[in-house]
């Protein structure tokens, strides 16, 4: 009862809890600033629906009996929070995902099993490889995704600075100073002093939930969605939406930098 009442009153773009509910002519429903914001970096003066595609031949119309349902929820939002968890659904998505060796800069260590990854003040003997990030601090995953959805789980465990999302794979590797921005191909999120940075056209900073430790990213190639969530505290992060790309999309791996010990925190994939 309790996720089917979620259900209902969660918005298909921001996975929160409707605010001012509208649905469109297809009679999807979806928050009113979700919606805007959708419209606005599509660039496109027709309203689509985000889920599917179809276009809005009128307005939207405020959805008072959602709106209702939602505030409900809200105001009992502790009660059903005790007996729902993030949507069992995502893992049928799970990918056996690997980091890609030949594109982990030459500062990092890959552990034997190629799914841990951390930064060391000590440059590694590496051949020469044009797909190899030279400057940026990275390392990318594999496989890569042109179509489909796809999800896995990172342990970020203890570390305090590192960026997580994907990439497009034309990305530039040589490059001295990388933006990681979704104009140069990245859509990923990054923690800094505390917070969690998105770097969007409507950049945003998250304060981060006690407890993160783990952070699953949830990849929808046809529906141009990326999600990010705590998956200890069962919480959502935050959504890309609306980036189209016609090249493969590959997994983004950005660790800590060292302190005083010379090492940064890993990065480690889920098995």
């Amino acid at each position: 009862m309790a996720k089917s009442l979620q259900a209902e009153a969660t918005c298909p773009i921001c996975l929160d809890v409707f605010f001012n509910p509208v649905s469109l002519s297809c009679a999807h429903i979806f928050c009113w600033d979700c919606i805007q914001n959708w419209q606005l970096e599509r660039g496109d003066s027709k309203l689509m629906c985000p889920m599917c595609r179809g276009e809005s031949e009128k307005p939207p119309v405020e959805e008072w009996q959602i709106r209702s349902l939602a505030l409900l929820i809200k105001q009992h939002g502790p009660l059903l929070e005790q007996s729902l968890h993030l949507s069992d659904e995502l893992l049928k998505f799970r990918e056996d995902m690997t980091l890609d060796a030949d594109t982990a800069n030459s500062f990092l260590i890959l552990s034997n099993d190629l799914r841990s990854v951390h930064y060391r003040n000590i440059c590694q003997r590496r051949r020469k490889n044009p797909r190899r990030f030279t400057y940026l601090a990275c390392v990318l995953g594999t496989p890569s995704f042109s179509f489909g959805r796809h999800y896995w789980e990172v342990e970020v465990g203890e570390g305090k600075e590192w960026a997580l999302g994907v990439c497009k794979e034309s990305v530039n590797r040589k490059k001295r100073k990388n933006d990681l921005t979704p104009e140069h191909g990245y859509w990923v999120i990054s923690m800094k002093a505390g917070v969690i940075h998105t770097n969007a056209i409507l950049a945003r900073r998250i304060p981060v939930s006690s407890g993160l430790s783990h952070v699953g990213i949830f990849l929808d190639v046809e529906m141009e969605e990326l999600k990010f969530f705590d998956v200890r505290n069962n919480a959502f992060i935050c959504v890309y939406t609306c980036f189209y790309t016609s090249e493969p999309l590959r997994p983004f791996f950005c660790p800590e930098l060292p302190g005083e010990a010379g090492s940064g925190a890993p990065l480690t994939i889920c098995s």
